[in-house]
C-alpha cells in the first residue's frame, strides 16, 4: 500500500527566524565570551522579552536556565552581544529541550531542532567575523506558537571579550538578523505553506523493526556539480538569485522550498540570474544544473540549502552535522522520478522542507542513510518517508526512529 501521495508542483517553508541586536553585558566567564552563560544570575548579561525567564525547575546543569514561553506573536528570543577579532572563525553551542529552538548569529549562520524529545540537545554553529567586525550578536529563540523551551550552558570560546555596556532594548515579536534592529524587508513576508491542502490522516507510530533492504549512501558522481557562488537579495517583494555557471550545463532550476521557481538555459552568457516573485519569509532556495542527456544522471547534484534571512540577503543553511530528532518513519514504492529529479530508489527519502531542506543526509535508524530529494502530500511535519521496494514498503509501517544529520 503506498501511504505517500507524490508530487511534482512543490511549495514549502523554511521555519527559521533570526534575530535583532539587542543589549551589551557585563565581563564574561572565564575562557568563554558570553556572559552569564548558565543564566545562574537570572537574566543579566541578556536582552531578553517579558516572555522569557531564568527557571529553576528544569536545567541541564546548575541552578538555572532560560525558558522562553513562546506565543503565537513573539518567539521568546534572547540575545547577547560581544566584541570579537575581524577575519576569526569562532563555534557557538547551547544545549536546548523543545521543540523549533533555534541558535544563531545576527547576519550569519543558525541553526535548529525540530524537537528534542523531552530532552536537552546540543547545537553548534561556526561562523567567521568579517574583515572589519568588532562585535557579534548571538541569539537563541523559540517558534511561534510552538510552547515553551529551554537553553543552558551557552559557550563561545575564542580570543573576544565583551563590549562596554549599552543600553538595553526589547525584543520586539518579529525578530530579525538585521545587526541594526527593526523587522528587515524579509520579515514582512507571508509565511511559507506546505505544498498541499490535505489533512494528513492520524497515523500513531507502531513496534519498530528493521528493514530488510537498507538504505546505503547515495552516491552523486558522475553528476554536475552543483553552481557555485550562489548569492541573492530581495527587493521590492521580489527575490534576485545569482550564481556560477557550470562546465557542461545546459540549463538550470531553482527550487524555493522544492517549488520550481525558475528554468534558466545556458547559451554562454556571461551571468545567471532568476527571480522569485512569491518569495515567503525565511524560505530555503535550492539550485541544480542540468545536462540534456535524458538520463537519471541529467540532474546534477542539488546545492546546499541557502535561507532568505529577514534582513533580505539569501545566505548559506545547513542543520547542525549530528543533530539527532525522532521522527515518525514511514515508507513508499513508488517508482520513477522524484520531485528533485531523481529517480526513487534505496537511499532516497521524502521529507518537508520547511523542517529537512533537500540535500540534507540522514541515518535513519533501522533503515540506513537517506539523502533529502522528494516530498509527499502526506509528509508534513515532524515526518520522514523512506524509500522500500515492493512488500517492504508495506511491511515497514509507521515507527517512531532517531535521524541523525550527516
Amino acid at each position: 500500500m503506498r501511504r505517500r501521495v507524490r508530487a511534482l508542483a512543490i511549495v514549502g517553508a523554511a521555519l527559521v527566524a533570526a534575530t535583532a541586536v539587542l543589549a551589551a553585558h557585563p565581563a564574561s566567564a572565564a575562557g568563554n565570551a558570553l556572559a552569564n552563560p548558565g543564566f545562574e544570575s537570572g537574566l543579566s548579561g541578556w536582552s531578553c522579552p517579558a516572555t522569557a525567564t531564568a527557571d529553576t525547575s528544569g536545567p541541564h546543569s546548575g541552578a538555572a536556565a532560560l525558558r522562553g514561553d513562546v506565543t503565537g506573536a513573539d518567539t521568546a528570543q534572547c540575545t547577547q552581544t560581544v566584541s570579537v577579532t575581524p577575519s576569526t572563525t569562532y563555534t557557538l553551542s547551547a544545549w536546548v529541550t523543545g521543540a523549533y529552538v533555534y541558535l544563531g548569529v545576527s547576519g550569519g549562520d543558525s541553526v535548529w531542532t525540530p524537537g528534542t524529545g523531552g530532552a536537552y540537545q546540543q547545537l553548534s554553529v561556526t561562523f567567521t567575523t568579517g574583515a572589519n567586525a568588532s562585535t557579534a550578536t548571538v541569539f537563541v529563540h523559540g517558534w511561534y506558537g510552538q510552547g515553551a523551551y529551554r537553553a543552558d550552558d551557552f559557550s563561545l570560546p575564542g580570543p573576544g571579550g565583551n563590549p562596554s555596556p549599552s543600553p538595553s532594548q526589547t525584543a520586539g515579536p518579529s525578530p530579525t538578523p538585521s545587526p541594526t534592529g527593526g523587522g528587515g524587508p524579509g520579515a514582512a513576508l507571508p509565511a511559507c505553506q506546505h505544498f498541499s491542502n490535505d489533512v494528513p490522516p492520524d497515523r500513531p507510530a507502531g513496534p519498530s523493526h528493521d528493514a530488510v533492504s537498507q538504505g546505503p549512501v547515495v552516491d552523486l558522481s558522475g553528476r554536475l556539480p552543483a553552481p557555485g557562488n550562489v548569492r541573492g537579495s530581495l527587493s521590492g517583494g521580489v527575490v534576485t538569485l545569482g550564481f556560477d555557471r557550470v562546465a557542461g550545463a545546459k540549463a538550470y532550476r531553482v527550487w524555493r522550498n522544492a517549488q520550481s521557481v525558475q528554468w534558466v538555459d545556458d547559451w554562454g552568457q556571461a551571468s545567471l540570474t532568476v527571480t522569485d516573485k512569491s518569495p515567503c519569509r525565511n524560505a530555503h532556495y535550492t539550485v541544480v544544473a542540468l545536462r540534456t542527456d535524458a538520463s537519471d544522471a541529467s540532474t546534477g547534484q542539488l546545492s546546499r540549502p541557502y535561507r532568505l534571512e529577514d534582513g533580505g540577503t539569501v545566505e548559506p543553511f545547513a542543520l547542525a552535522v549530528g543533530s539527532t530528532f525522532t521522527y515518525k518513519i514511514t515508507s513508499y514504492n513508488d517508482t520513477g522520478q522524484t520531485a528533485s529529479g531523481y529517480t526513487a530508489g534505496l537511499g532516497i527519502c521524502a521529507v518537508d522542507t520547511r523542517y529537512i531542506p533537500w540535500g540534507t543526509r540522514l541515518k535513519v535508524a533501522g533503515y540506513g542513510h537517506c539523502y533529502a530529494g522528494d516530498i509527499g502530500t502526506w509528509i508534513q511535519g515532524t515526518i520522514v518517508d523512506v524509500w522500500l521496494p515492493g512488500a517492504e514498503a508495506d511491511n515497514w509501517g509507521v515507527q517512531s526512529r532517531t535521524i541523525t544529520v550527516e
